[in-house]
């Protein structure tokens, strides 16, 4: 297997294993939620913290498919080492940046980090079409 499409299951695995662990401190909070005080619960915070957990195992989960079926793509090293950078920024916009727009509050200001977020998701989204593409050429022949 390409070293590259191991570097995509390690950083797949290391996603999901982080989202577990942030996991275990979110449920804490939601069941202290109903406890205590249910509007916690569909709070700006709890929302986005949500969101971010299971964005983090679903780009774990795209790190992994992308490392399992970069042998079968048909792009070269190169723009395979871009998909692989492209998708590891989506993956830190939906856990880290997203984690930290959930303790910056709502807001309507174009701000840096929408600006960060949306660049590293759309890196993402290209880096994913590619591997489309790439499978897809494979298809063909």
């Amino acid at each position: 297997m390409e070293r590259v499409a191991l570097t995509n299951l390690f950083i797949g695995f290391c996603a999901i294993f982080l989202a577990a662990c942030a996991g275990s401190f979110l449920a804490l909070d939601i069941t202290e939620g109903f406890i205590k005080n249910k509007d916690i619960l569909s709070s700006w915070q709890m929302i986005n913290l949500k969101s971010a957990h299971g964005h983090t195992n679903l780009f774990g989960l795209c790190h992994i498919a992308l490392g399992l079926t970069m042998p079968w793509s048909k792009l070269n090293q190169k723009i395979k080492k871009l998909q692989t950078i492209g998708l590891s920024m989506g993956t830190v916009a939906m856990s880290v940046l997203l984690s930290i727009q959930a303790f910056l509050g709502p807001s309507e200001d174009l701000t840096l980090l929408k600006i960060t977020l949306g660049l590293f998701l759309s890196a993402a989204l290209v880096s994913i079409a590619l591997q489309c593409y790439g499978l897809y050429v494979r298809l063909r022949r």
